[in-house]
């Protein structure tokens, strides 16, 4: 009993030779199959052997018989044979074994036009998916704002805390960073022209216009979208969504409502925080390089921007929020249950969520031109 176990957890193969005869006792799969052919590539003469002695052989697979049906192809006279292998070495070397024929190679051209095809065909599935999702979460979010008693108000906090408050210290360096560079980058290409007083106002109108929204959006999209899409994700994973829906609980209202509605209310909030941390940091920067104190950059600052730059960010950061939760939710819910499957998506909610949130800018700054804002 345990020597037949040791042989079932370690097989192995032994090959004797008679003259030009061999036997092969042991057993004969997929595991040994290799020391077989290596022994019999070690020993040249033995190639030509005109018989093998299989009256020894304990086990036989369908590797091992496939290899002995190419040795009998080759003139080899398999011998002693044992009934219960008899069938399977008949069955493997009745069958008619083919290459496979090579694959016709696609020219260059062709495998581009692939390419744009199948991307064009993904990009309007996604563009139709997210416009459903868009319509089902209206839908679910209007039915919440309806019926105020229904929403999740500890959970909406709880999204305003993570999304906002806990952001606030990334976003307020990233927002003095930006002041920085803008203004240093002005000082150097305004000062040849003796302009360089203006790099007060090339800051001021930049940051409440484009860059103050911009970089926040973009940063809570890599900071909280991907978290929406991990959470949820993660979520699906474990079957937990399902087990909402077996208890009776749509899982929008549960978890996609209360995201969207959190992220509504901290981006425009956050907008706001990085309007005045880079008007900040542009005033220090301004001071450091053209000796302008910072009551003079307030003053010239008043003078530059008006409240229509504060609105024209401010009214952009609701918008990007409502895409960067649905996006990411989005993306949540379409993970298939693997560690690998949630990374994937992950990604790709951060990818769309930032592209999504520079397209819409860029339609806004064209939407802002023809108004006159």
């Amino acid at each position: 009993m345990s020597s037949a176990l040791a042989e079932r957890r370690s097989p192995a193969i032994d090959i004797r030779a008679d003259g030009q005869n061999l036997a092969l006792s042991g057993a004969l799969d997929i595991r040994t199959l290799p020391d077989v052919e290596r022994a019999l590539a070690q020993r040249p003469n033995q190639r030509k052997s005109q018989s093998i002695d299989l009256a020894n052989l304990s086990a036989l697979d369908t590797p091992g018989a496939l290899f002995l049906c190419g040795l009998r192809k080759q003139g080899v006279e398999l011998t002693g044979v044992r009934g219960e292998h008899k069938a399977l070495l008949e069955l493997i070397c009745s069958l008619e074994l083919k290459t496979l024929p090579k694959l016709p190679r696609v020219p260059r051209w062709r495998e581009v036009i692939i390419a744009i095809g199948r991307g064009g065909e993904e990009a309007l599935k996604d563009t139709i998916d997210i416009v459903t999702f868009i319509g089902r979460t209206a839908s679910a979010t209007l039915q919440e704002l309806i019926r105020p008693r229904s929403l999740k108000l500890a959970s909406i906090s709880r999204q305003v805390a993570e999304t906002g408050i806990n952001a606030l210290p990334i976003i307020g360096l990233m927002a003095v960073m930006i002041s920085v560079v803008i203004a240093y980058q002005g000082v150097a290409q305004l000062r040849p022209y003796g302009a360089e007083d203006l790099t007060i106002n090339l800051v001021a109108v930049s940051v409440l216009r484009e860059m103050g929204v911009l970089i926040t959006a973009i940063m809570v999209a890599g900071r909280s979208g991907s978290a929406f899409t991990a959470e949820i994700g993660v979520m699906k994973a474990r079957d937990e969504i399902d087990a909402l829906k077996v208890m009776g609980m749509d899982p929008m209202p549960m978890l996609v409502v209360p995201r969207l509605i959190g992220l509504v209310i901290t981006l425009p909030l956050l907008t706001f925080f990085a309007d005045v941390m880079g008007l900040l940091g542009g005033s220090i920067t301004t001071q450091w390089l053209l000796h302008v104190s910072p009551m003079q950059s307030l003053d010239r600052v008043h003078e530059a921007v008006d409240t229509s730059d504060l609105l024209v960010g401010l009214i952009k950061a609701p918008v990007f929020a409502f895409f960067i939760a649905i996006i990411g939710c989005m993306h949540g819910l379409r993970v298939r249950g693997s560690a690998e499957s949630v990374g994937r998506e992950t990604t790709r909610a951060v990818v769309k969520a930032i592209f999504l949130v520079i397209v819409l800018d860029a339609l806004f700054s064209i939407l802002f031109e023809e108004v006159g804002l």
